[in-house]
């Protein structure tokens, strides 16, 4: 393939699968490697209007900055506008306890989206081709990642844009050959470290020398993949409305409904695997399913139950609800919300059947109130009740999710529970005819 050819591919495929247009203004990641310095180069050429953003993960020294001089060098050659951000990778990394290169894939997209912002960007073009979107494919492969995993790398997402998928990394270094591009060579990449790399040096070359028509034949496999996930994404969407419903921080499987479909197990695969379940967890707990009530599943980010034939996911809580003092008529911030608490005369009150509103008898309160969750023993006597009730048998009762049963509060005054926080308030504390003040708490 020629400059020529390659450039018309290039152009091909941005018209071909609306990319972006001449109107768009296109931020451009360029590392310095062959791959993002043709993109830009031939983005360029096309005559789009283009800025290039450069990151320094300080991972390599002296490397590193040599990457970031050669860009700025690049650009200003050109009088492409350029943006360039150090980041202190390790450290971020460390902090947010993920891997480096999570770490630098977060720091990369976040500071593209606050470029975008700064400067009215309406793309952001990254460069990734042909044999990236196949080492993908296999890297899925190998995680059992399912049909979705077997599409390679989108063309786009979002404002993410990837005009040189239609192109391989030789037909890139053929162009830049041509062109007297220079660039530079990541020496990572040379190294077998990571999955990726085994799979770019060792994997790939072997497969070619057996078939040198393999990139092609696998990269036509993954259109159809494409094609065929397309179709399967909305059954998979029908099912899901079907057997699940919201919450306010997930969602619950109702699985009864799930074990009457067809390929159940593939279903719930479907569900949980966007929400970081790998297919181990995923197949413990399809297995779990009507046999083990109450346990958990944990993925990083989300937790899944067993709970009365049902299955609650939800997101992680990051701790428990601190204990808050009350002193006083004041609003309080919760972990989850506000608590506002104000007095009125008894000849305002209005009855409020809100459970997010309590209302109680202000003069039998004891300063300071003590708002914490509820713990094992804790016990009460609910409104319309002369007994006492233990808080967890309460909860039962309400039929409230294990996991949101751990996250319940109460208000507690001299160490008698007033409210079951988001329930019932006490029979002890309730309005009565001779009260003067009324105590009414709300939540938003």
């Amino acid at each position: 393939m020629d400059r020529k050819e390659f450039l018309h591919t290039v152009q091909t495929f941005i018209e071909q699968n609306h990319l972006f247009t001449k109107n768009d203004k296109i931020l451009v990641g360029v590392s310095g490697g062959v791959d993002s310095i043709t993109l830009v180069q031939t983005l360029y050429e096309l005559e789009y209007e283009v800025a290039i953003a450069h990151c320094n993960f300080m991972l390599r020294g002296d490397e590193s900055d040599g990457d970031q001089n050669f860009v700025m060098k690049y650009a200003h050659s050109r009088s492409i506008p350029i943006h360039v951000c150090s980041f202190d990778t390790r450290a971020v990394a460390q902090e947010r306890k993920i891997s480096i290169e999570m770490a630098a894939r977060e720091l990369r997209y976040e500071w593209f989206e606050t470029i975008c912002t700064l400067n009215n960007y309406t793309k952001i073009a990254i460069a990734h081709n042909q044999n990236d979107s196949i080492e993908t494919f296999f890297i899925n492969l190998l995680r059992s990642a399912g049909i979705k995993g077997l599409t390679g790398i989108p063309k786009t997402n979002g404002k993410v844009v990837r005009p040189l998928l239609a192109v391989s990394r030789q037909e890139i270094e053929d162009f830049a050959l041509q062109s007297s591009l220079s660039y530079r060579v990541d020496s990572s990449n040379l190294a077998n470290d990571y999955l990726r790399n085994k799979i770019r040096n060792i994997i790939l070359p072997e497969l070619q020398a057996i078939s040198p028509n393999c990139l092609q034949a696998v990269s036509t496999s993954m259109s159809h993949m494409q094609e065929a996930h397309a179709l399967y994404s909305s059954t998979i969407s029908e099912k899901r409305n079907f057997c699940c419903s919201q919450t306010n921080n997930g969602f619950v499987i109702d699985e009864s409904k799930l074990l009457a479909q067809e390929h159940a197990s593939t279903l719930l695969y479907e569900f949980l695997y966007p929400y970081g379940f790998n297919p181990t967890v995923i197949a413990q707990i399809f297995d779990s399913i009507g046999t083990q009530a109450g346990k958990t599943f944990e993925a990083d980010e989300y937790v899944a139950l067993h709970d009365r034939n049902c299955l609650f996911v939800e997101r992680k809580q990051t701790k428990g609800q601190d204990t808050i003092w009350i002193h006083n008529c004041d609003t309080y911030q919760l972990q989850n919300g506000m608590l506002h608490f104000t007095s009125i005369p008894h000849s305002e009150f209005v009855l409020d059947k809100n459970r997010s509103v309590a209302c109680v008898d202000y003069e039998k309160l004891s300063f300071p109130l003590q708002l914490r969750v509820w713990r094992q023993g804790d016990s009460f006597v609910p409104f319309g009740m002369n007994g006492r009730k233990k808080v967890s048998d309460f909860l039962t009762d309400e039929k409230v999710p294990l996991l949101q049963k751990q996250h319940v509060l109460v208000l507690e005054s001299a160490g008698e529970i007033v409210w079951v926080v988001g329930f019932r308030i006490s029979h002890l504390y309730a309005v009565t005819d001779k009260t003067k003040q009324v105590g009414k708490f709300s939540l938003t």
